[in-house]
């Protein structure tokens, strides 16, 4: 997805001390249609990720006009209700349950 950073205003959703989590985050808030960045300072001041202290902080940012959507979604996610509702929306389509 090609997010054009100057036509939107960018708010922090989260922060996180994983990279990796950072960016199922963001895919999982694009998979719902919700554009997601992350930054991380020590990226960006370094060249690389610094994965101790505060630089390994990764921001995860939505567009302002997305955010409470964003927050909704991350509040299922943290209380584990994503599954349940895939699960729900695989059984609901599942071929086993029109036999």
């Amino acid at each position: 997805m090609e997010v054009n950073m100057t036509e939107r205003q960018w708010v922090t959703l989260l922060e996180v001390n994983d990279r990796i989590e950072a960016e199922i985050i963001k895919d999982a808030l694009e998979a719902q249609d919700i554009p997601a960045v992350f930054f991380q300072e020590g990226a960006v001041q370094f060249g690389y990720p610094v994965g101790v202290g505060p630089m390994s902080v990764v921001e995860i940012c939505v567009p302002s006009d997305r955010l409470q959507e964003a927050k909704t979604w991350l509040q299922a996610y943290e209380n584990g209700e994503i599954e349940n509702v895939e699960a729900s929306d695989d059984e609901k389509h599942s071929d086993f349950n029109h036999q």
